[in-house]
């Protein structure tokens, strides 16, 4: 056996017992009376703690629901990345849905229209061989040409921000989430709980 092991064997027990010995200088006393006092819980009788574990039984069920119902913001993103308003759809937002998918389609055809303007005359400018047709049939082509182009810049903005405003949307659809599941379970007339089944007319 080296000198080594020699010295952590001398020098385990020195640090197992120093170890006990804190471990007890810093414990502190059980106090069981302070453990079983319900009153720390607000609990003033049976009645209150059998309405806590109540209480706490439907929120556990609405927080079940509530999982089951949120929705990702990055996965509404991709929806909308994909098809404009579709993330907006899925959070109920149909009418900032609609208008946005619509000004992107009414900003998509223009920009094609318009470009397909600007080749008509640009294919007239290539085979046209007369000085001042050459002139006109450009100077035709370059107007659609950058509008096509001004729509098109304006197309991607507004799909950016639609990608943008369905997270955001999706977060506040989150947000408004656990309210209305707790205003439906106000409203139902039926109430089940661990203890009883309620009905309400």
């Amino acid at each position: 056996m080296g000198t080594r092991d020699m010295k952590v064997e001398k020098f385990l027990p020195i640090a197992l017992t120093l170890l006990i010995l804190t471990s007890i200088l810093t414990a502190q006393d059980f106090d069981v009376v302070e453990f079983s006092n319900p009153y720390k819980y607000g609990w003033l009788n049976e009645y209150s703690r059998l309405a806590a574990r109540d209480s706490l039984f439907i929120n556990s069920m609405m927080l079940d629901e509530y999982n089951d119902r949120m929705q990702s913001p990055l996965l509404n993103a991709l929806k909308t990345a994909v098809a404009p308003g579709w993330g907006h759809f899925s959070v109920g937002s149909y009418t900032k849905g609609q208008l946005l998918l619509g000004s992107q389609i009414v900003l998509f055809g223009t920009s094609f229209y318009y470009r397909e303007q600007a080749m008509i005359d640009y294919r007239k400018y290539k085979n046209a061989t007369q000085i001042d047709d050459i002139n006109n049939f450009y100077n035709s082509a370059v107007t659609p040409y950058r509008q096509s182009n001004l729509l098109l810049g304006l197309f991607f903005v507004i799909w950016g921000y639609t990608i943008y405003d369905s997270v955001i949307e999706t977060h506040d659809y989150n947000n408004n989430l656990w309210y209305q599941l707790k205003e439906e379970r106000t409203t139902y007339k039926i109430s089940l709980t661990p203890t009883s089944i309620s009905v309400r007319f």
